[in-house]
């Protein structure tokens, strides 16, 4: 017992270092990724990024616009009868077989856990009647979480001409997401055992830091020869959560953990929360309001005199009753 004690606390001093030794200097030299952008929940402020505006090719994390339709559509419940157009995909895949019946929470299950691209395919028709249907829905939502620079060509990121997002779209994305307990659950699901007509298979979640890196939560990776490793992945520690978003990496594992220890060296205090250094300067959208307790959107809306769309949508706001005392929200002009 005395020697797992101290190895915990040998591990966790490891970790502090680690943390407090990343410089800024060392940390641009050092990665590997395209386009980065790195945020810190509570305060809003970006504490790292590079490119985030640029467009690449997403891979899977474009699963999690999926899952944020089909749990806004269905709430994860109902039966989806799969049929052969859903089953027409590369792997990874469940596999699924024609005509079986398959439950919704299950196939969203799949989607985030395992990245199973006839998931997606199944999902997207469910919702959708078509997988056509639903790319013009995908992209729709994309448009009004105020992803500018982003095209969906698939619900599953299997490589499509004139696919792309950015970091800055798809931190949106991922934020939305994360709203949601259930998927927010989903995404740091270490494994599940899926029952289908294929027979029972553990579904392993993809993300190689969950339970090997300090405070690791929900993420969601994607990797595809032409858009190589990317990644969107929630850490926290102490109550701080930072949020990270990256495109094209040769190596998004060494990537995250540099940038996420960078950035718990470097997290504004509470009493200031000003945005940290980046590669680039960003143009804060409005002021910003600190929500008390018993504050609403409509609350908060009718004080800075704009309507709760413009609140919800510079927010990434899907779901108004998400909102808790602490948050700091963008007021648009």
């Amino acid at each position: 017992m005395f020697l797992k004690i101290s190895l915990l606390l040998w591990f966790l001093c490891v970790m502090l270092f680690s943390a407090r030794a990343v410089t800024r200097s060392q940390l641009s030299s050092s990665l590997n990724a395209k386009a980065v952008l790195l945020t810190d929940v509570r305060t809003g402020s970006v504490l790292y990024s590079r490119r985030a505006d640029v467009p690449y090719p997403p891979a899977s994390t474009v699963k999690l616009m999926t899952a944020l339709l089909v749990w806004e559509r269905t709430r994860l419940m109902g039966e989806i009868r799969v049929v052969r157009s859903d089953t027409r995909v590369e792997p990874s895949h469940v596999p699924l077989r024609v005509g079986e019946v398959v439950s919704v929470y299950d196939m969203t299950r799949t989607l985030l856990v395992g990245s199973d691209n006839d998931s997606a395919m199944a999902l997207g028709r469910h919702v959708s009647g078509s997988n056509e249907a639903f790319l013009t829905l995908m992209n729709r939502r994309a448009l009004s979480l105020g992803c500018q620079n982003t095209v969906f060509k698939t619900p599953n990121g299997l490589p499509a001409s004139g696919q792309v997002t950015t970091c800055s779209d798809m931190m949106k994305i991922f934020n939305a997401v994360m709203q949601v307990p259930e998927l927010r659950k989903m995404c740091t699901t270490k494994g599940f055992t899926l029952r289908t007509a294929v027979g029972a298979q553990w579904v392993k979640n993809h993300n190689k830091l969950l339970g090997n890196y300090l405070g690791m939560g929900p993420a969601k990776t994607g990797w595809t020869y032409a858009s190589r490793h990317t990644y969107a992945a929630s850490v926290t520690r102490d109550g701080r959560e930072l949020r990270l978003t990256l495109l094209n990496s040769s190596n998004k594992w060494t990537d995250a953990k540099l940038l996420f220890d960078y950035g718990f060296a470097n997290i504004p205090s509470i009493s200031n929360p000003a945005v940290a250094v980046q590669e680039a300067p960003r143009h804060a959208s409005g002021t910003v309001h600190r929500v008390k307790r018993g504050e609403t959107l409509s609350s908060i809306s009718r004080r800075h005199g704009v309507s709760v769309q413009a609140l919800s949508r510079l927010n990434n706001i899907s779901n108004p009753n998400v909102i808790r005392a602490g948050m700091v929200l963008q007021i648009p002009h």
